[in-house]
């Protein structure tokens, strides 16, 4: 399996939610940051792109949706600071 791309700058959605030692979200974390990968490099990531990255069959239909709304909220993090304004109070004619 090929481990998950190194997000160091990026603010990870578990950080806001849990601890270092609650390791629960782990998992999808993990997916959460390839599917950040593939997004950022491809513009999309399906499910299907998991599974051709040695991701299984099981694990993928039980993570996907927590890892990619994971994945999402990260995303919009990374936006620059004036457009996530702009998604918060609207755009200023």
């Amino acid at each position: 399996m090929i481990p998950a791309p190194q997000t160091s700058l990026v603010p990870q959605v578990i950080n806001l939610i849990g601890t270092e030692l609650d390791s629960k979200f782990a998992p999808y974390q993990r997916m959460a940051n390839v599917i950040i990968h593939l997004t950022r490099k491809y513009g999309d990531c399906l499910p299907e792109d998991l599974l051709t990255l040695g991701f299984s069959k099981e694990e993928t239909n039980e993570r996907w949706h927590m890892a990619n709304a994971m994945a999402a909220v990260e995303l919009r993090l990374m936006k620059p600071c004036h457009e996530n304004m702009e998604l918060l109070y609207g755009t200023r004619s």
